[in-house]
């Protein structure tokens, strides 16, 4: 139903529609129109950006003078472009640590393990399982892998009921 205004693609802020090599640095617009400047200085580059290629919604390739290519994921792009995506994508991380952290603490109770316990099974410190728990920190993939093998259980399990 259209109420006369526009109607938008939800998700769109993740979906790159144009890029170019702008004075100060790459110009980027979404598909929810906002536009804005990724400045050089920001991304790294080791060499002179020629051209942009854009093989996806989500990637933009800066493709150098020395024929490298370098990459440019869409939210690292929306950060210079969006004053507001950052806030919500932080707050959006501290809620997956918060789920993920709930999540480890009901898996090792059904157990039967205790902090140092599930620690110790999986090589990490006592602290460290803590701040998993209260949503302080994200374990690394290596580190996900050995809580699961303490656990007994997959990956995946950690991850999704």
């Amino acid at each position: 139903m259209s109420t006369g205004g526009l109607a938008y693609v939800r998700g769109a802020e993740r979906m790159v529609t144009g890029a170019r090599l702008g004075e100060a640095g790459l110009v980027v617009r979404f598909a929810d129109d906002r536009e804005g400047v990724v400045p050089y200085g920001a991304l790294g580059l080791h060499g002179q950006a020629d051209h942009v290629v854009l093989p996806s919604p989500y990637v933009i390739e800066l493709h150098l003078s020395d024929g490298a290519v370098e990459e440019v994921p869409w939210d690292f792009a929306r950060h210079f472009v969006d004053p507001d995506y950052r806030g919500r994508s932080e707050a959006s991380a501290r809620r997956g640590r918060i789920t993920f952290g709930r999540r480890l603490r009901m898996l090792g109770d059904r157990a039967g393990l205790t902090q140092a316990e599930l620690a110790r099974r999986a090589g990490v410190n006592r602290v460290t399982i803590t701040r998993y728990e209260t949503g302080e920190q994200t374990p690394r993939y290596r580190t996900l892998v050995s809580l699961a093998e303490g656990l007994e259980l997959p990956v995946e399990r950690l991850l999704v009921d």
